[in-house]
């Protein structure tokens, strides 16, 4: 098991929802609101609602966040121990081992925002995730990210990806969705797409940095199998 060396400090985060319903029609991560350290030390959250992303995911049944009211325009009070809730308190005993799921070390250091960015804050039963943004000139950077839409575009055999295995990015400029899209390659056969959250800084990290990919864990269920690979930005 890898471990991530140089982790980063997000700037900000950025709430994502889709819809929890596997059979809804469209099923599109969108970007709903961020969180951002004012004063240095006052968390503060806004919905995007001015965003297309936003307009979006409302046609698509968003009602907003629990802990953030959808009439406020921002929420300053409790942010982040609102959003930490969603993980298990450091002191319990396994949390080591919920740390090696994303590859983080033992003790953990770093802020609560970087907990919250480097794990994502996913629970299975309402659509919501979190995803860091990071300073652009804060290299080396390492983070371990799902592979978006595996179901949907891999239809070859699982026991074919194997940790460990390169991976590498390619940009699908004639994407009907999303110009910008990254598809993840793999033996040169597309399995997937980086997260649309994700796409800003992943495109400012293959333009002026080395980047470089493995798969770094394979698991999840026969019906819904889930990649996540390892990325080095130096």
């Amino acid at each position: 098991m890898n471990l991530l060396r140089h982790i980063v400090e997000p700037e900000r985060l950025l709430l994502t929802w889709q819809p929890p319903d596997e059979n809804a029609p469209v099923r599109t991560r969108r970007i709903v609101g961020e969180i951002r350290m004012e004063s240095g030390e006052q968390a503060v959250f806004r919905y995007l609602k001015d965003s297309p992303d936003f307009a979006a995911a409302q046609a698509a049944g968003f009602k907003g966040f629990p802990a953030f009211p959808a009439e406020q325009a921002e929420t300053r009070q409790g942010v982040i121990e609102s959003l930490m809730r969603r993980l298990p308190p450091r002191k319990r005993e396994d949390f080591a081992e919920y740390l090696a799921q994303y590859r983080l070390p033992t003790p953990f250091n770093q802020s609560d925002l970087a907990l919250l960015g480097y794990t994502g804050a996913r629970l299975p039963s309402d659509g919501f995730g979190l995803v860091p943004v990071f300073p652009p000139h804060a290299i080396p950077c390492d983070v371990v990210l799902e592979i978006a839409g595996l179901r949907h575009v891999f239809s070859g055999d699982m026991s074919a990806i194997r940790v460990g295995d390169p991976v590498t990015f390619q940009v699908e400029s004639e994407n009907p969705i999303d110009q910008d899209a990254l598809a993840v390659m793999h033996l040169d056969k597309k399995i997937g797409y980086v997260n649309r959250a994700l796409l800003p800084q992943f495109h400012g990290w293959l333009s002026s940095h080395a980047v470089s990919a493995t798969i770094e864990r394979v698991n999840g269920k026969p019906e819904r199998p889930l990649l996540y690979v390892i990325v080095h930005v130096t």
